[in-house]
């Protein structure tokens, strides 16, 4: 009573409504096995599944950058169950230009909108490239389930505007994905990157629906919300259908909208 009326409150750890909570419950219950890191950069992300999630699973990450995959691979260690490959994933196969800033978690394959760089500190003039390899999921399957012969997998995708393409190439084998966490933009920072709704389609045709959102980062003073990180989770393309139209004919009679 006392923490209640000086506005404090005791909750467990990770709370509720963060993001490592949802990753919890999501994993536990879907019963994930591999989890892939896509744009795994220093490692941070798997970090956080050994501990704080608590996932002791399998963990597969792919960073392309030279430098960031060298400080990915100290942080592996002698984590037999966390593997690092050193390309990017796409829809293709072949090389590419990656866009490299002192900031490496501003890495692309796209160009960073000078506007947007100058608001976040990014200075663009000292951005370098280095060629890197891409690989389709479908193409180099059978290294990624190396070891599994059951895969059940969550696909963590971050790579600064190419996350649809990395979920395009993985078109053959998304009946063992049973979930993505993809970043999503609501103001687009890079050149050419594929806006939220379109995104949110892409994954909907395949059978993949929204479960949450999650702030990542705020446009300087103003507060507004820049990225999400959304989980989706794998249903029937028919129930996702249903489940939409089902909003569609809510919507109608929702309080205060136009009859």
């Amino acid at each position: 009573a006392g923490l209640s009326k000086m506005g404090l409150s005791i909750t467990r750890t990770p709370a509720p409504h963060y993001l490592s909570h949802h990753l919890r419950r999501f994993i536990r219950d879907n019963n994930v096995n591999l989890i892939l890191d896509v744009g795994a950069y220093h490692g941070d992300y798997c970090a956080m599944l050994r501990e704080e999630i608590g996932y002791r699973g399998a963990i597969v990450s792919f960073e392309p950058s030279r430098a960031s995959f060298e400080v990915l691979r100290s942080r592996m260690g002698a984590d037999s169950g966390w593997r690092g490959l050193q390309y990017g994933l796409s829809d293709t196969d072949g090389s590419a230009t990656l866009h490299t800033f002192d900031s490496g978690d501003f890495n692309s394959l796209l160009d960073l909108k000078p506007q947007l760089a100058q608001v976040y500190g990014v200075d663009a003039s000292k951005s370098v490239t280095e060629t890197i390899q891409l690989h389709q999921i479908d193409t180099v399957w059978p290294a990624i389930v190396r070891n599994c012969p059951t895969p059940r997998i969550l696909v963590k995708i971050d790579t600064q505007g190419h996350d649809a393409a990395v979920f395009r190439g993985a078109a053959d084998h998304l009946e063992h994905v049973v979930g993505v966490q993809t970043e999503l933009p609501a103001i687009e920072l890079y050149d050419g990157m594929t806006p939220m709704a379109d995104a949110l389609k892409l994954y909907d045709s395949h059978g993949y629906a929204p479960i949450g959102f999650f702030p990542v980062t705020y446009l300087g003073d103003f507060g507004v919300v820049t990225e999400f990180d959304v989980i989706l989770k794998r249903f029937s393309v028919e129930t996702v259908g249903s489940v939409a139209r089902l909003a569609e004919s809510q919507a109608d009679v929702l309080p205060g909208r136009p009859m």
